[in-house]
């Protein structure tokens, strides 16, 4: 299957992702149909209208879900690469990042681990 690849570049997120990411349903959901356990935090990407290309691709879906009453939101994933390193697009059904923002999650620390910083420009591939 071909790959799509796109670029992006590195910005600061709303530091949300490691509150999400540290819930028990989420982490279990991400290890059983990505097939790693995240790092509790994103990387957050601000692209062009590259993330229209994920539209032709069906997610891999995290349903939403209750616990004490309190409602959680569902996302669609889709697997990708950046150096080598197996991650996802992760798109919240409720965010706050506006339309050409991205977060990616990953095994590890995608910054420290590409050491990169803010206003870097990486380059993502897509995976079918």
């Amino acid at each position: 299957m071909g790959e799509i690849g796109f670029e992006g570049i590195i910005t600061s997120g709303l530091g949300k992702g490691a509150v999400f990411l540290s819930i028990d349903y989420y982490k279990d959901n991400i290890r059983e149909k990505l097939g790693f356990e995240p790092y509790l935090g994103t990387l957050n990407l601000e692209v062009g209208k590259e993330q229209q290309q994920l539209r032709a691709i069906a997610p891999i879906r995290i349903e939403s879900f209750k616990k004490n009453g309190k409602a959680y939101g569902g996302a669609s994933c889709y697997k990708i690469k950046i150096n080598n390193i197996n991650a996802a697009i992760i798109v919240p059904d409720l965010t706050e990042h506006e339309e050409n923002m991205i977060e990616i999650i990953a095994p590890v620390n995608l910054k420290s681990k590409l050491k990169v910083e803010d206003g870097d420009k990486v380059k993502i591939e897509l995976l079918r």
